[in-house]
């Protein structure tokens, strides 16, 4: 039954959110939330909401299998048929004909 690795995500999340609170907020941020009426702590807030979802969010959403163990194995009959850049053939159009008139 694949678990958690609780001990490797935490270490991660306690490596992003340094950096993420080490980084200084972009101009761009603060003059938006100038031109927002947005108050200083409120702007400290959006920028380490925006570095959680961006650097923690993409990692645990594109590879799981860092801090899920064991991660499932695709078998081979379940890959694709296809190759990889084979393009799929076109399906026929259907188009629907008017009823007949009587």
């Amino acid at each position: 039954m694949p678990t958690i690795q609780r001990d490797a995500l935490h270490a991660f999340v306690d490596r992003q959110l340094l950096k993420i609170e080490s980084t200084p907020i972009p101009p761009e941020l603060t003059g938006l939330g100038a031109s927002e009426r947005l108050r200083p702590d409120e702007i400290q807030a959006l920028w380490f909401g925006a570095g959680i979802a961006s650097q923690i969010g993409m990692v645990l959403a594109l590879e799981p299998g860092t801090f899920v163990e064991p991660w499932p194995e695709v078998e081979d009959d379940q890959e694709p048929s296809a190759e990889p850049g084979t393009p799929v053939e076109p399906q026929p159009e259907i188009v629907e004909q008017p009823p007949a008139a009587a």
